[in-house]
């Protein structure tokens, strides 16, 4: 899967939900801007992607493979699939 074959330092992993966490409503609260990104909320700013899997309940060996469908940026489609 990786290297090592083991993982680097498993025991300090984030679990999905944290890694999630850190690049979104932490982030934003770490700037003092989570009342406008960081959650998909109606006021907010809206970027995201779709995935053609569900990055949570996937086995961690399949995240690699996974692809991204489409990217919205401030709710605008910018990006889709061909």
């Amino acid at each position: 899967m990786g290297w090592p074959a083991e993982g680097f330092q498993t025991k300090n992993a984030l679990t999905r939900e944290e890694a999630l966490r850190s690049v979104t409503i932490w982030a934003a609260k770490s700037c003092f801007e989570e009342k406008e990104k960081g959650s998909i909320e109606i006021g907010k700013y809206a970027d995201f992607v779709l995935t053609d899997k569900d990055l949570m309940k996937i086995p961690e060996s399949e995240i690699p493979k996974v692809k991204v469908l489409k990217t919205y940026i401030g709710g605008v489609n910018v990006y889709e699939t061909p």
